[in-house]
């Protein structure tokens, strides 16, 4: 199954309640336009590369989405209005199950959890 996947990194001095409202927010945005969040990763506080609008640390989020252009375009447009959100990145993918497979596989046993296991 084709889709897209989308990180985008929120900011850290946002309340718990505050991000499950804002993550809320993008799953009703891409259903209201058809679309659906197949699969949806949080990794949570990290260490950004570089400073982003000031923060050196973000929560990061990973959404794997169906193949509906036009619930992207309305998340990606999410994306730019709402202030919370630092920065996004979304890439179209040819199998859905087989990324969200390779991602868990890195999480558990790969460099992901080599950094959390730190």
């Amino acid at each position: 199954m084709q889709g897209y996947e989308s990180i985008f990194i929120l900011d850290p001095n946002a309340s718990e309640e505050a991000q499950k409202t804002v993550l809320q927010k993008f799953r009703d945005t891409v259903g209201a336009k058809g679309g659906k969040v197949v699969h949806e990763t949080s990794w949570g506080r990290r260490k950004l590369a570089y400073p982003v609008k000031k923060r050196d640390y973000g929560i990061y989020h990973l959404f794997y989405l169906d193949r509906s252009p036009d619930a992207l375009q309305a998340l990606e447009t999410q994306y730019r209005y709402d202030e919370s959100v630092l920065k996004w990145l979304t890439v179209a993918i040819d199998d859905l199950e087989a990324e969200q497979q390779k991602f868990e596989r890195l999480r558990t046993e790969g460099a992901v959890y080599k950094l959390k296991s730190e």
